[in-house]
């Protein structure tokens, strides 16, 4: 359905946001470039009143969530899919070839990546031998030796699930009964070592070859919920040569199609107070406090329609410092439209 904007204009190219939820300031930047079709299996959300047009879809576990998500693209001529949420990204990459047939680009990096970045493991098995820093994960049996051993020495610790998303059931473990009560409580989960230190958030933007052309880093001040509420824009080049070198090292894996990074990534880190940059996790997709960076100067809408022009894209080094200080508003609608 239309949302009531007004005329909508036919010469800007149609993208689609999945799982739109309440990205209000997302779609607004993309609209700036795009005709932004938002698809959700809910309809009572806000975002779905800043789009151009919207559609309720099935869940991505239904059989014919790729089936109803095809005819949209068909429809609405859509040149770029990018979706929002963890839980479709192997299923649309699995299916990539077909949104291509009808001439869709799924952004969205390859699936070797993609289980990487999901599974907090593979992360840092990945990562571990590199040149990259990453905290240590402890195996179960290092674990069962430091409570066999009383290693007093080895806490605080961080235990977080495998696959999970945000801060959800994300725990510092103080001592031996925290250790003992969260390793059962916390299903299919990792413990690490403790980094002490600022948190920063990457906003990056690569293009379908996995070449940078944005890279700003965000220091998280406040976060609520798992979502940042308070955070700056910050020219640190140690943040920044470290995000590169991840790039870098994540671009090893592409595939036999030629694919390895595409499209949006937040990655996060901690910095210590000795400077040492320590990779926390990666997620293929928008962060929620991206609109710092477009506000910052990072035109990500721009940028991703000069990609589908096929037009080369250079590393953009340049963006203000700012500070973003989030609130909420509301959307009311009838309940009987």
């Amino acid at each position: 359905m239309d949302n009531g904007k007004g005329i909508i204009e036919d010469n800007k190219p149609s993208l689609l946001l999945t799982s739109i939820g309440k990205r209000v300031q997302l779609i607004k930047h993309l609209s700036k470039s795009f005709k932004v079709i938002g698809v959700d299996a809910s309809d009572m959300n806000p975002a779905k009143a800043f789009v151009d047009k919207f559609y309720k879809i099935p869940k991505a576990s239904d059989n014919n969530y790729i089936e109803s998500l095809m005819e949209i693209c068909e429809k609405e001529k859509v040149k770029v899919l990018i979706p929002l949420y963890e839980g479709e990204f192997e299923i649309l990459h699995n299916e990539r070839s077909q949104f291509y047939s009808i001439g869709t680009i799924v952004l969205l990096s390859n699936k070797e990546i993609l289980n990487i970045c999901k599974d907090k493991e593979e992360t840092y098995k990945y990562f571990v031998n590199s040149e990259i820093n990453i905290p240590n994960v402890y195996s179960k049996i290092e674990i069962d030796d430091i409570l066999t051993y009383g290693d007093i020495d080895k806490f605080p610790l961080i235990i977080k699930p495998k696959c999970g998303m945000g801060s959800d059931n994300v725990f510092k473990l103080n001592d031996f009964k925290e250790l003992k009560f969260f390793k059962e409580y916390v299903k299919d989960g990792i413990i690490q070592e403790f980094i002490a230190g600022d948190e920063y958030t990457v906003d990056t933007l690569v293009d379908l070859k996995g070449n940078p052309i944005y890279v700003v880093p965000r220091k998280r001040i406040e976060v609520r919920s798992g979502e940042v509420v308070k955070s700056a824009t910050e020219k640190n080049q140690g943040i920044i040569n470290e995000t590169l070198k991840v790039i870098g090292h994540l671009n090893k894996l592409r595939d036999k199609e030629g694919l390895a990074l595409c499209g949006p990534l937040t990655i996060q880190f901690f910095k210590t107070l000795d400077n040492k940059v320590f990779l926390l996790e990666i997620n293929p997709r928008f962060g929620g406090g991206v609109p710092l960076s477009f506000e910052a100067g990072a035109d990500y809408g721009k940028k991703i329609s000069e990609m589908l022009d096929g037009k080369d894209k250079e590393y953009m080094k340049n963006f203000d410092e700012i500070m973003m200080l989030r609130y909420e508003e509301a959307t009311f609608e009838s309940v009987n439209s």
